[in-house]
């Protein structure tokens, strides 16, 4: 069976940390592929200011371009909203049965995890890779799970939100994104960049 991982996030924008996280797991020899999931509502995170759907998937292409197994999805754009991870991943499961889609999370996530819809049918259902962030506590429940493995990724000081007010601050943000990315930011004045 062909094992990918799937990486969601607004990506507002895409920055190194997830291009660093994608390729530590693509170097375990554990996935074929990783795929860059750009959701364009987010349940949990209904704020108006960020950048278009089309926008955020566009820089997320530009900045996955030299890697051969990443790839980006624009999957949830023609799912209902606002896009629940279960139903992505339920959607692409049927979809593809040959695929095994292994769920790519950070340990912050799991301290809400219990509020995600249909969380047990996701631990069910799928594997949960799980990335240090933050020196986060797991709850015990979930440290022991049978679908859930942890891994010693290198902990990512990297933010989203740490670009744009960077942008908004005037302040450099070449060593957090592709430069790629910067630039194309930059001339399209995202973020008021």
């Amino acid at each position: 069976m062909i094992t990918k991982g799937v990486l969601f996030g607004s990506f507002d924008p895409i920055h190194n940390g997830h291009i660093e996280i994608a390729n530590y797991f693509l170097k375990q020899n554990l996935l074929s592929e990783v795929i860059l999931i750009v959701t364009p509502e987010n349940p949990f995170k209904l704020k108006k200011d960020k950048i278009s759907f089309a926008k955020r998937f566009e820089i997320v292409t530009i900045g996955i371009k030299k890697y051969s197994k990443i790839v980006s999805s624009d999957i949830e754009d023609k799912l209902p909203k606002p896009n629940y991870t279960y139903y992505t991943l339920e959607f692409l499961r049927k979809t593809n049965p040959e695929i095994e889609y292994v769920f790519l999370m950070g340990s912050d996530l799991l301290n809400n995890f219990k509020r995600w819809k249909n969380y047990i049918k996701i631990l069910e259902n799928h594997k949960i890779f799980v990335y240090p962030r933050n020196n986060e506590i797991i709850p015990n429940e979930f440290k022991l799970h049978k679908n859930i493995r942890f891994f010693k990724a290198n902990l990512i000081e990297i933010s989203s939100t740490l670009i744009r007010e960077n942008i908004k601050n005037n302040l450099s943000i070449k060593d957090l994104v592709p430069s790629e990315i910067n630039n194309f930011l930059r001339k399209n004045k995202f973020y008021n960049y």
